[in-house]
């Protein structure tokens, strides 16, 4: 992976700014799209993390698309807290990132 590549909704960009991240606004599903097949098109590699809700509506074409992207591979960025609490969250974001790049990820302090 040479680096992350993150696609929200325009007004959390700036907080993954200020965490040094590359963070692309995008204001629909339709704008993120269009964006990431920027991307794929060009061959860009890295580890994409889309908002969950751009993400859902992306189309199944697109979806297929960007699930058979080696190069680009991608995971949710989950909306808002789990009723759940804290450690449900954890379990969901070390589930994420299992996904997207076929490690376990621990947090320190938190049994999974």
């Amino acid at each position: 992976m040479s680096r992350l590549l993150v696609v929200t909704q325009p007004e959390l960009a700036p907080g993954f700014h200020l965490a040094g991240v590359n963070a692309f606004a995008a204001a629909n599903a339709e704008e993120a799209c269009q964006m990431i097949s920027k991307w794929l098109d060009s061959g860009e590699s890295g580890l994409l993390a889309v908002d969950e809700t751009l993400l859902a509506g992306f189309d199944a074409a697109f979806r297929r698309r960007l699930d058979g992207a080696e190069q680009l591979p991608y995971l949710m960025l989950p909306e808002g807290s789990t009723a759940e609490g804290d450690l449900s969250e954890h379990r969901r974001i070390a589930s994420l990132l299992r996904q997207a790049v076929g490690v376990h990820i621990s947090f320190h302090g938190v049994q999974s």
